[in-house]
């Protein structure tokens, strides 16, 4: 027999109703000897209960949102579930309804079904739990759903969804599916040019579009990307193409003056997910470079750029770099965009998109996006980033608000991050690494983190991200690296400037209140060592 012993609120208020009642109050003392208070004016229902088996709901549910086919209907808390082992009590503000519980083999998870058998009835109603986390619990019924806090406070103030069809967890399998949900932010793609929407509108390389680009001799032109200045100039330096490893990685991408931060998420992302295939798209010749590109029109073209590197007038870096200050791939190929795109004249870079900066490189611009807000919930967060990274699509986020604490660092808004698994165990669901490649204030060679913001399962801070996934070029599958894994940044020596983002950056971004490690006296950069 089950042990319960229902406390009456009201034979409570009877016993005490010589003590003035702004003073009633419930003392639960814990086992660690601390006391938890409630007010009795907070309190409607009291029970001791057997708790929920492995495998099964339990707790107390308060009630948001109902959202049906005819509306959205806010329910403020007045209604709630209460689980025990194998039951559910739906608790309104009338009427108090039992259920006898039976769950599948795999029991309560995200996308699976329970049966519900009401007292005096015969026939069993079928939930779906369509999301389930630490503070959310959503529940459809037929076409009806039910959104579920963990407190009443909580279900007061939950903000109202925006959009009832989420995906299910086996939806993640079928990209049709996925990317036909409506809670998608829109997609580029084109019946004009693989290279998508966007570069509709520009014409395919000419002969006289590929000499220009063919000769090394043919800079950028800074002027038309917004990058020129009495203060910058081109000038040769020394290119070590893979400094940390024999190829790429994300911690070679380092943003400094140029506000091209999509481009740097894609780069991070290529290198994350196709080291090699970087490699086979840039040709080395001396001091020259060959990049392998597209058109506009999405057909084969080459950029050949020399070593002359955009440079402040004190010969300081303003293109990105890799670690330390080195110039490398990501700035060679920073340069072929820029070069590409005054031949083409489709984008500045200062500003360009995560979906313009890729196609140019892969030749194709398919992409979708996943505007932030309640558009996902925890658990199809992991579930989307998995089905993104494992078909070796380019992924990029962003955040709605700064100066949100993700793991060690903070976010930025208007700013781009490369998504990337996490290997920072069960606390954290993905990991968007920032371009800027800064770390923590206080870091040591133990918790290096490279820009690394590890996103926590918050549903508070989840809602803050948007996502944009393209779709690689044909040519890269081949290249895609196998068993893909959590970033691991590699080790390195860090110099000031490694840990710091540019006095430009943080202008650009409006960051006022990032907190900067001490200037060394001499301001002395060490020479780059791999650990």
């Amino acid at each position: 027999m089950k042990a319960k012993r229902v406390l009456s609120a009201t034979l409570l208020m009877l016993a005490l109703c010589s003590v003035a009642s702004a003073q009633l109050r419930l003392d639960v003392t814990l086992k660690d000897k601390s006391i938890v208070s409630f007010p009795l004016d907070d309190i409607n229902y009291m029970e001791i209960v057997t708790g929920a088996n492995p495998g099964e709901l339990d707790g107390v549910w308060f009630l948001g949102w109902k959202v049906t086919n005819n509306g959205t209907t806010n329910i403020n808390g007045a209604e709630m579930l209460v689980f025990t082992a194998s039951q559910m009590k739906w608790i309104k503000k009338t009427t108090e309804t039992v259920y006898a519980l039976t769950y599948p083999e795999e029991g309560a998870v995200a996308g699976a079904s329970f049966k519900g058998l009401r007292d005096g009835s015969s026939t069993a109603l079928t939930y779906q739990i369509f999301a389930l986390q630490n503070d959310l619990l959503v529940l459809k019924q037929g076409t009806t759903r039910y959104y579920f806090y963990k407190s009443k406070n909580e279900a007061i103030n939950a903000m109202k969804p925006e959009n009832g069809n989420y995906l299910t967890r086996a939806q993640y399998t079928d990209g049709s599916k996925l990317w036909s949900s409506s809670i998608k932010g829109g997609n580029t793609h084109s019946g004009k040019t693989p290279m998508g929407r966007h570069f509709e509108n520009y014409r395919a390389a000419t002969d006289d579009d590929k000499a220009w680009l063919a000769n090394p001799n043919n800079q950028p032109d800074a002027a038309w990307h917004e990058l020129s200045g009495s203060s910058r100039t081109w000038r040769a330096q020394t290119i070590n193409l893979y400094p940390m490893t024999s190829s790429p990685v994300p911690a070679d991408v380092n943003q400094h003056g140029i506000g091209d931060c999509c481009m740097c998420a894609v780069f991070a992302s290529f290198a994350y997910i196709y080291p090699e295939w970087i490699r086979s798209i840039i040709e080395q010749n001396g001091n020259n470079y060959t990049v392998h590109m597209f058109d506009p029109m999405g057909n084969p073209v080459d950029v050949v750029v020399d070593n002359k590197v955009l440079c402040n007038s004190d010969n300081d870096i303003f293109q990105l770099s890799g670690k330390n200050g080195k110039y490398n791939w990501a700035t060679i190929m920073e340069k072929a965009l820029m070069k590409w795109e005054t031949c083409f004249k489709c984008n500045k870079i200062g500003g360009i998109g995560t979906e313009h900066a890729a196609p140019p490189f892969t030749g194709n611009g398919d992409s979708y996006s996943f505007d932030w807000g309640d558009k996902l919930y925890n658990t199809e967060y992991p579930l989307l980033v998995d089905y993104c990274l494992s078909n070796g699509m380019i992924s990029v986020g962003g955040f709605h608000e700064s100066d949100v604490l993700m793991g060690d660092l903070k976010s930025v808004t208007g700013h781009a991050f490369t998504v990337m698994y996490t290997d920072e165990g069960a606390d954290y669901l993905f990991v968007m690494r920032n371009p800027w490649g800064n770390e923590p204030s206080g870091s040591t060679a133990s918790n290096r983190t490279d820009g690394k913001l590890k996103i926590p399962d918050d549903h508070e801070k989840l809602r803050l991200i948007d996502f944009r996934f393209v779709y690689p070029g044909a040519q890269m599958a081949e290249y895609k690296k196998e068993d893909l894994s959590g970033y691991t940044p590699p080790k390195f020596r860090p110099t000031y400037r490694d840990m710091n983002p540019s006095e430009e950056m943080l202008r650009m971004y409006n960051v006022t209140d990032y907190e900067l490690y001490p200037i060394p006296e001499d301001k002395k950069l060490d020479d780059f060592v791999e650990e």
